[in-house]
């Protein structure tokens, strides 16, 4: 049988058990999207908007389930622009296997990866050295620490042909990479629960505190809903005061990697699509990588997002003195001072979601309930104070 590279790499990816690839085609990367969308190849390919998304998805997917994507980034340029979330995910013990390809050959090709932030970069030379590099990516991949790989693959390998038979037990890792269940950024289940107390976040009262919103949010998720935290204080209060019962049920980047939070989710709720899926990030960090919410639509995956708009990133501004009545670095606003925010719940519904915008207490729950009953990815945007001494 004559295999090209690329549907070589279709079928290593399938013989792993890889249910998706998420990322972005382009120079040096065709000939693997053309495999990989071939209607015998069987595996999904999630376009992404933005290249580093693709690694968040697939970061999110591996804390939902255990299992990895793989990722398929154009070129040295997307790789630069993913570098970020590639050292995240080897930061916080996250397997992947990244994808890319040089579009011209030269002695003077650079891996498009540093090798201190992937597991191991392999770049593959010809089409021949192709299925011994697959299968040893994913024994590294999960050897030890799991991790994610790079791998190189020239466009002049993946459009090469071979005649080579490839049982699937050929291209198969030696270890078992269906599934790892070690824990990743889960809080464990404490007796009784986290406080849920609503004190500070009482009375029907505009704005509202980060608390009561949470509260409110947990009291109408199931016990194995997953929710995906954004950067920032408001992971903090999560783990304080979010119940948590099952595991993989919290999924935070330990980076506090603003802009991760939205494509995780998406990831979360392709791996585990039978359980709700919510989002849960400030408007700052959502500004990073709303433009995601687009794959939502286009593929129909149904997460909930909770935007938290407090008119800026409060964590960044909270470090400056509270004696200072100056204009705080970190807050988004208008020239004469008054706070500026986009109006999410619109953006939201242009992009194809439903959205409401909550700004009193008794919006809370019927909202959520509304959100997470919707059939396809909804959005709350929830109108909370700002600084930490409200929040």
């Amino acid at each position: 049988m004559k295999l090209t590279g690329g549907q070589i790499v279709a079928k290593a990816l399938k013989a792993n058990g890889v249910d998706y690839v998420a990322g972005m085609p382009g120079e040096g990367t065709w000939a693997l999207a053309e495999s990989l969308l071939t209607a015998d190849t069987d595996i999904p390919f999630i376009q992404v908007i933005q290249e580093q998304s693709a690694v968040h998805l697939a970061d999110g997917y591996f804390r939902a389930c255990g299992r990895s994507l793989a990722v398929l980034l154009p070129g040295t340029l997307g790789h630069s622009k993913a570098l970020g979330g590639i050292a995240c995910a080897l930061a916080d013990a996250s397997a992947m296997l990244v994808i890319s390809g040089e579009y011209s050959e030269g002695s003077d090709c650079r891996p498009a990866a540093p090798a201190r932030i992937t597991k191991e970069h392999v770049r593959v030379a010809s089409i021949d050295q192709l299925p011994q590099a697959l299968r040893r990516s994913f024994d590294t991949m999960f050897s030890g620490r799991v991790g994610p790989v790079s791998l190189d693959i020239p466009a002049t390998v993946q459009i090469a042909s071979i005649d080579v038979r490839l049982a699937p037990a050929t291209l198969r890792a030696t270890i078992e990479v269906q599934r790892v269940d070690q824990q990743v950024n889960v809080v464990a289940l404490r007796e009784g629960g986290a406080s849920q107390s609503t004190e500070d976040g009482s009375g029907d009262v505009s704005p509202l505190k980060a608390q009561r919103p949470l509260a409110e949010l947990r009291s109408v998720l199931e016990s194995d809903a997953i929710l995906v935290v954004g950067a920032g204080k408001l992971q903090a209060l999560i783990r304080e005061m979010f119940p948590v019962y099952e595991s993989r049920s919290l999924c935070a980047a330990s980076a506090c990697m603003s802009g991760w939070a939205v494509p995780a989710a998406i990831g979360a709720k392709l791996a585990m699509p039978a359980r709700q899926v919510v989002c849960a990030v400030g408007d700052g960090d959502f500004l990073q990588s709303m433009q995601e919410m687009a794959v939502c639509v286009m593929h129909s995956i149904p997460v909930v997002f909770v935007v938290f708009n407090n008119s800026g990133y409060v964590s960044l501004s909270d470090v400056q003195t509270p004696l200072l009545e100056q204009h705080r670095a970190g807050e988004f606003n208008l020239p004469d001072g008054k706070p500026y925010a986009p109006d999410f719940a619109g953006i939201a519904r242009n992009f194809g979601l439903e959205a409401w915008r909550v700004e009193h207490a008794s919006q809370l729950n019927p909202t959520f309930i509304k959100a997470l009953n919707s059939k396809g990815p909804s959005l709350v945007e929830v109108i909370t104070a700002r600084g930490s001494r409200v929040n």
